[in-house]
């Protein structure tokens, strides 16, 4: 019996982990996070009525997570807010502004996974479009490619849009001033670049700041106990103690039917 109670104890032990990553999720903001990516899914597919319909939506709920409500931060809230107010006034008028209405939306879409999400956000997957727009950048202002040069610039800066909500919610204000300000310089001195003075270091630093934002948020996930080794583990602690109940019964049960045949 002790035995049993101490497989119970370790069984809780294992469950309380579970319970402590969802209990503070809010079922407003899951519902927020669902309408958002369904509006990306009408966005993409070109149907800006629906995707305007699903974003009013999150709009008119949004009152209801209002920081003196207790389920956000203001910080949180105003990155949501300020979000969504800019993908409602492009995919409002999308007519010959398609990919601006699937950045904007996409933007929201990050930013509120970013809010919800305690680990692994969506904005992680950026990583490879802003980092190759970056590495084309250096190459182009290298070769002193002007047009090719632009493009690149234009395209991280696209990217940058895109994920800098994100990075309000998940990197702290002194990492994102920092990029924030190498940004501002890059795209403000571009003929700088173009003209062969030494300014390749400042791209350089620029991809080293931006690598070492995904690369600490890869490691934050990576550091994270797994939901999934966690249930596995659960699983395995409920089967053995089950088992291990079931086995009891069974040796009580052979134990009454000889004491019967002894009478």
């Amino acid at each position: 019996m002790k035995r049993l109670r101490w497989l119970l104890v370790v069984c809780c032990f294992f469950i309380v982990p579970i319970y402590a990553q969802g209990k503070d999720f809010n079922p407003r903001l899951l519902q927020l996070d669902q309408s958002a990516g369904q509006a990306l899914e009408f966005t993409k597919a070109g149907r800006y009525e629906e995707a305007s319909a699903q974003l009013e939506q999150i709009e008119s709920g949004l009152p209801q997570l209002h920081p003196d409500k207790e389920a956000l931060s203001w910080s949180d809230w105003t990155v949501l807010a300020t979000s969504l107010e800019q993908a409602l006034q492009v995919i409002e008028s999308p007519e010959g502004k398609e990919r601006e209405a699937v950045e904007a939306v996409t933007s929201f879409r990050l930013a509120a996974d970013a809010v919800v999400s305690q680990y692994q956000p969506l904005w992680v997957e950026m990583e490879q479009p802003v980092m190759s727009s970056l590495q084309s950048l250096k190459e182009t202002s290298a070769a002193a490619d002007s047009s090719g040069f632009h493009a690149s610039l234009n395209t991280f800066l696209a990217n940058y849009d895109i994920i800098q909500p994100s990075l309000k919610v998940d990197i702290s204000k002194e990492r994102l001033q920092s990029l924030e300000e190498q940004v501002r310089y890059v795209d403000q001195h571009r003929t700088a670049f173009l003209a062969g003075e030494e300014q390749e270091g400042k791209i350089h630093q620029l991809e080293k700041e931006m690598n070492m934002v995904f690369k600490e948020v890869s490691q934050e996930e990576a550091s994270q106990p797994s939901l999934g080794w966690i249930i596995s583990i659960t699983g395995g602690i409920i089967i053995t103690t089950l088992s291990y109940v079931g086995w009891r019964k069974y040796k009580g049960h052979q134990e009454e039917i000889k004491e019967k045949q002894n009478n």
